[in-house]
């Protein structure tokens, strides 16, 4: 997967949702997340993820007060300074994972465009799109 580049990304907002002028200059990241299923007897080794440069959070088991999640595999591109209206990273990035058959549309895609200094992922990032595997196509 190649991140290429990002236009107008939107500025930092308050509570209120204002936009914060004090801090206009946006210093934007990429983060890709792969979340997939547990499959049983699954052969994937979390180390080749982790030797790639990704980051990889196993499963969790649902209780009385939390739901289930997903593997998780994700990755970080470099941080491009002062630059939120045309960032460009070029960065080719190789997130692996497992897959039973062919049932990628059960693997989803999650591409979060986030702000330095703001990577706690309770923080909102400034743009999120998430897509099954399956319905992504070349290009």
């Amino acid at each position: 997967m190649q991140i290429i580049s990002a236009q107008q990304i939107p500025r930092l907002r308050d509570s209120k949702g204002q936009e914060i002028i004090e801090k206009s200059i946006v210093d934007p990241f990429v983060e890709v997340s792969l979340h997939i299923p547990d499959w049983s007897h699954s052969p994937f080794l979390p180390d080749s993820a982790t030797a790639a440069g990704a980051k990889y959070s196993p499963s969790t088991d649902a209780t009385t007060t939390s739901v289930s999640s997903a593997r998780t595999v994700s990755f970080r591109t470099k941080v491009i300074k002062d630059n939120g209206f045309n960032p460009v990273w070029q960065e080719e990035l190789c997130l692996p994972f497992d897959c039973v058959g062919d049932m990628k549309d059960l693997i989803f895609v999650e591409f979060a465009v986030r702000q330095q200094g703001k990577e706690d992922h309770d923080d909102e990032p400034l743009g999120l799109y998430c897509v099954p595997l399956g319905c992504l196509e070349q290009g």
